[in-house]
């Protein structure tokens, strides 16, 4: 099975993850998450993880900016978990307008949002980690950090950031900020996609066309994945111990083999798929090893061999721009039917 997220914006778009059988035809009860009644609202969907046969959601619409959590039903569908929301900028305040989330291995979740620029740890519902030690140490009071910041901004005085302003972190530790003018009263470009991996951090820092890797325990800069055909990363997605890297300026897809550890200082990426996804978002692998790349704009999902060669279009004519994908292997037809018939 196929899970999208999609865009979600405007009026008649998607505000749900839509679920494809493995061929890539759509299934006959494609919303993966209830709605109505006293079910979330649902408004721009970006990253989803599943942990532990729960399902945790970014509902990423700047008003909510919220991580939504569903338990599984039988083996397939979902429904809202009894306290529904894992997070929120309503309980902690660096959770603005939310991208994506990725966990580590004690269970912390950590949260990438584009409106404050940062990435925030989270220890359990609402229940935000203390900021990085690394970011205290270097900026001790009166500098201060927004709740459970692990990752920093390098400008922390953005327009819907709270107030009173986080402090300024230089580059490269902190993240890389653009505007859309001179007046910099909105944000054009910021954090990205996140994924947690053996011990460190991976962020896509889209401004500074870099992949920057922090130790996951302090909060330090490690290294960098930048250079080669690496220009604006926004979506991340670990197969094996390679992570692929979506690079929006180029229209590609470079990679970087993490098999002899974390990259330390700069290092450069392989190019993985050369101008071939047009206005590239979601990336996933299939059972058989064939690699997908979204387009956005195109409303598609293109096949490729798993050493980056294309086979062609897979899912067309989607009905919104797609944003993350996922292919969940264990869930087949007959189970997610009965997941979403009533006991």
């Amino acid at each position: 099975m196929w899970y999208i997220s999609f865009q979600g914006e405007n009026d008649g778009d998607v505000n749900n993850i839509l679920v494809y059988h493995d061929d890539g035809k759509s299934h006959s009860n494609p919303n993966l998450l209830p709605t109505g009644g006293t079910n979330p609202v649902l408004k721009e969907l970006r990253g989803f993880v599943i942990a532990d046969n729960l399902l945790y959601v970014v509902n990423a619409y700047k008003e909510y900016s919220q991580i939504l959590l569903y338990q599984s039903v039988k083996k397939g569908g979902y429904t809202p978990a009894t306290e529904p929301i894992f997070a929120s900028k309503q309980n902690i305040n660096a959770i603005v307008h939310p991208f994506d989330l990725t966990f580590d291995t004690d269970g912390n979740c950590y949260i990438s949002s584009q409106d404050t620029n940062v990435v925030t740890a989270v220890k359990s519902a609402n229940n935000p980690l203390p900021a990085a030690s690394y970011l205290t140490q270097q900026y001790p009071p009166p500098d201060h950090f927004l709740a459970g910041t692990f990752v920093a901004s390098s400008v922390g005085a953005l327009p819907l950031a709270p107030a009173p302003s986080p402090a300024n972190v230089l580059l490269p530790q902190g993240l890389g900020v653009n505007f859309t003018d001179s007046t910099k009263t909105k944000v054009a470009h910021s954090v990205r996609g996140v994924i947690y991996y053996n011990g460190y951090l991976y962020v896509a820092d889209e401004p500074a066309n870099a992949v920057k890797v922090y130790d996951g325990k302090t909060g330090e800069i490690f290294g960098q994945i930048m250079g080669s055909n690496l220009i604006a990363p926004v979506h991340l997605f670990l197969h094996g111990n390679v992570i692929y890297i979506g690079s929006t300026g180029n229209d590609s897809v470079v990679c970087y083999d993490l098999a002899n550890g974390a990259p330390l200082g700069t290092v450069s990426p392989t190019t993985f798929i050369d101008n071939e996804v047009k206005h590239v978002s979601g990336l996933a692998v299939d059972a058989n090893g064939c690699f997908y790349a979204a387009e956005r704009h195109a409303k598609k999902i293109k096949q490729f061999t798993s050493t980056g060669k294309k086979v062609g279009d897979f899912i067309t004519n989607l009905p919104d721009e797609p944003e993350f994908i996922l292919y969940v292997p264990k869930l087949s037809s007959i189970e997610y039917r009965d997941a979403l018939q009533p006991d």
